[in-house]
């Protein structure tokens, strides 16, 4: 029997809320895939998190749970939990049903199988039973697939907002097709679908969630905040009245005020009494007032109960209702946090002489270093925020500007930077109230000279000040020897390719292995075996180097943005030459990981699970992101497959295809993964190898175009075709990729004069009264030059 006890301190992390009682929780996990138990720890982090105790059991295992199930408050289905040997629930529906009806949860995630549903959920009877289906947000894979609607229900808003978390693109791939009257839809999908649906059985709830994979900064904020609703949601019966909402207001140092809705759901009147109470790390308790509401039946009230904050920092607060005796009969915790009085954050800690697009109006002139950019939050004390708040900004001790300022409101302040000297410098924002400085934030920056690497202001590379288009592939140097690498360098730079992404493995190992790549013209992105700073100060000379990475996908390996920014800033101080490069998995997390590095370099790989037109969506999206932080962008595209959840490589078409999809949502460098790891070498592969290599000199052609030309769209997926154009020096280079599995016409507004084909004969393309027109191969990528 594998089961799993897991305790831990309250302490470890701080929890958003904490019912006093918190609640037992069971963990039901599978093997999947292949006995890898690639699950087993999806809620550690977060149940960590809330300070809840667990245990976790394999679901061969669901017979020791069903017999312990008076032990247990909640259990959670994770993430194919029950997909790899399935076990069918049939058996046990009295006990499950007794469990829920007693006022046990029951979360399903991943509620998108039959294992989850036919062999759990729905054996509990007909008026539990739901379906399944694959969700537009998955067959699309766009902002406006992901869109969702929520209902008013207490589940998603009390204690934590859930509906803008949900709307940070977490894991969707199949919706709930259809449920009985029973439960209630409260979060719908473009399909008119539900991802959500709940269903109160006896004192107990049960939930079935189409969302999974809660790994990462965002997942885990989704799976807390979820697990929190639900738990508060069962357990405020001993209130006598449901809990509508509940908001502690801005958190700032004085008195402040809980807004507490109620609702009277019994057919008689509920008396409700309220107070706060509230301990700072370090200090006393204070004790609030009794607020007391008495409701009708069928009726809502809200209390506004007072409390003080005698700190800034973490608080302690405790929303407590006790009955007409003064009995304590609920005692929700929750951690209050006080912010500083000024929280900063710069766009670019590094500047460097900006180097303008062609063309490109307004902004700094060439040679310039842009302003310093700051975006700031103000938390004044709750005395001073009826006041006059000014924010100053002084870099080096001396005053740039002064302005007035509103507290707890995103504000953005831009510095001139032109006439400071290179080297370190310091920006401190203050907070001014009553005459005084209320608060301040040091932000230490840096101003660099030219580098060797560096971005055009339009996303562009510029290598030596020239822009420079990178095209290449990874290595997975970790899986083969010194000489396979150094292989692999002289295949790409003979078939015309110019960088590769590898790995250092030891420190003196690399130096013969870069100065080949030198020869070659090939240069290199590093990540790190060996210790990664004394790497950069060692080789941060090397004429191959192009860039450091600090962590592969570290979204998905536990790594928080803030350790990526704190390497991107360590990395920029010892080598200001070269750029820092981070590889993220979970479309989910581009926000979070743009802002603290050089290169955003999603790697999308669609084949065979989704449309090679995935490859557009997403890059299209982490654009948008990384042009928020004047962060450039490298597709990190697929030439793998036949091993793990890739059952095949991308044909000759749909690797074409993906390279061209990428160009069109806006990359600057493509790097396909990859040459070799330990399940794949291209060069064993011969349509991939051949379909690569056959694009260089189709890249090399286009490349002045790409980065000196302007990018008009035509067309993202209007009958299943992706278009658009460069117009560069007179000439327009039209892009079409086909998603369709039959030969397609189309006809796309292009102005000229002379249309042909680039890179092979289209003998019916016509170009007449500003329209070109044609018909599109299955599945293929025209490439045509307008004159």
């Amino acid at each position: 029997m594998r089961t799993i006890v897991v305790t831990l301190a309250l302490a470890l992390l701080v929890p958003l809320v904490t019912l006093a009682a918190a609640p037992r929780v069971a963990v039901v996990y599978s093997s999947w895939p292949d006995g890898k138990n690639s699950f087993i720890d999806e809620y550690d982090a977060t149940l960590a998190g809330l300070g809840w105790e667990f245990e976790k059991f394999e679901n061969v295992d669901i017979a020791a749970l069903v017999d312990r199930l008076d032990e247990f408050d909640f259990v959670i289905a994770a993430s194919v939990g029950n997909y790899e040997n399935p076990q069918d629930m049939t058996p046990y529906r009295d006990q499950w049903l007794a469990f829920l009806e007693g006022g046990g949860c029951l979360l399903i995630s991943d509620a998108s199988y039959n294992t989850a549903l036919d062999q759990w959920v729905n054996t509990f009877g007909d008026d539990f039973h739901l379906t399944w289906a694959t969700c537009a947000t998955h067959r699309e894979k766009t902002p406006q697939s992901a869109a969702i609607r929520t209902a008013g229900h207490p589940l998603l808003s009390v204690p934590n907002d859930l509906p803008p978390l949900l709307r940070m693109r977490p894991n969707i791939w199949a919706h709930i097709d259809s449920w009985p009257e029973s439960w209630q839809s409260l979060v719908t999908c473009m399909d008119d679908k539900s991802l959500l649906v709940v269903r109160p059985t006896g004192k107990g709830l049960l939930v079935a969630s189409s969302y999974y994979a809660f790994r990462g900064e965002t997942g885990k904020k989704i799976a807390g905040a979820m697990l929190e609703n639900i738990w508060f949601y069962v357990s405020q019966s001993s209130v006598g009245a449901q809990i509508t909402n509940l908001h502690y207001g801005p958190s700032r140092p004085g008195p402040g005020v809980a807004t507490v809705g109620l609702r009277n759901t019994t057919d008689h009147a509920v008396t409700v009494n309220a107070h706060m109470e509230t301990t700072p790390a370090e200090g006393e308790t204070a004790a609030g007032d009794v607020v007391s509401a008495t409701l009708e039946p069928d009726s809502d009230k809200t209390l506004q109960v007072p409390f003080t904050l005698n700190a800034r920092g973490v608080s302690t607060a405790r929303l407590l209702f006790t009955d007409q005796a003064g009995a304590t009969i609920a005692d929700w915790p929750t951690q209050l946090t006080v912010p500083p009085a000024v929280t900063a954050h710069l766009k670019r800690a590094h500047l460097y002489p900006t180097v303008a697009a062609p063309g490109a109006v307004g902004g700094p002139a060439d040679g310039q270093t842009p302003p310093l950019e700051v975006s700031l939050r103000l938390v004044p004390n709750a005395d001073d925020a009826a006041g006059e708040l000014r924010a100053a900004y002084l870099i080096d001790d001396a005053l740039v500007r002064e302005t007035t300022a509103q507290p707890e409101t995103d504000l953005m302040a831009k510095m001139p930077s032109a006439d400071l000297a290179d080297g370190e410098h310091t920006l401190t924002v203050q907070l001014k109230a009553a005459n005084r400085v209320a608060g301040e934030a040091a932000l230490p920056f840096f101003k660099h000279p030219a580098p060797r690497f560096g971005v055009r202001e339009d996303g562009v590379f510029l290598l030596d000040g020239e822009p420079f288009f990178p095209f290449g592939f990874y290595h997975v140097s970790q899986s083969f020897d010194i000489a396979h690498r150094a292989k692999m360098a002289r295949d790409i730079a003979a078939a015309g390719f110019n960088c590769a992404h590898t790995r250092i493995m030891t420190l003196d190992g690399y130096q013969d292995f870069l100065d080949e790549c030198a020869e070659l013209g090939v240069y290199i992105v590093t990540e790190f075996t060996a210790p990664m700073y004394e790497t950069v100060e060692r080789y941060r000379d090397h004429p191959a180097v192009m860039a450091w990475n600090p962590g592969d996908e570290p979204a998905a390996r536990g790594v928080s943005a803030e350790t990526i920014f704190e390497r991107h800033d360590r990395f920029k101080q010892l080598d200001p030459n070269h750029l820092t490069y981070t590889v993220i998995c979970r479309p989910g997390e581009y926000r979070n990981y743009a802002r603290g590095t050089d290169i955003l370099a999603p790697d999308p790989y669609p084949i065979p699970n989704a449309r090679m037109t995935m490859v557009y969506d997403l890059l299209k999206s982490a654009r948008i992101e990384a042009l928020k932080y004047d962060t450039t962008l490298i597709g990190v595209l697929q030439c793998f497959g036949g091993y793990g959840g890739w059952k095949r490589a991308p044909n000759a078409r749909e690797l074409r295809g993906m390279t061209y999809l990428g160009l069109l949502a806006g990359v600057k460098g493509i790097i396909y993964y990859t040459y070799g790891d330990g399940g794949w070498v291209v060069t064993d592969n011969p349509e991939q190898w051949e379909a690569s290599k056959a694009l260089v000199p189709e890249i090399k052609r286009l490349a002045p175009a790409v980065m000196d030309g302007a990018l008009t769209v035509l067309s993202e997926g209007d009958d299943r075709i992706w278009a658009g154009y460069w117009d560069y020096e007179g000439s327009k280079y039209v892009v079409l990729v086909s998603d369709n599995e039959e030969p397609k016409a189309f006809a796309v507004p292009v102005a000229g004069a002379t249309a042909k084909g680039l890179f092979r004969e289209l003998p019916d393309v016509k170009l007449a009264d500003g329209q070109l027109s044609g018909t599109i191969p299955a599945m293929e990528t025209i490439v045509i030059q307008v004159d």
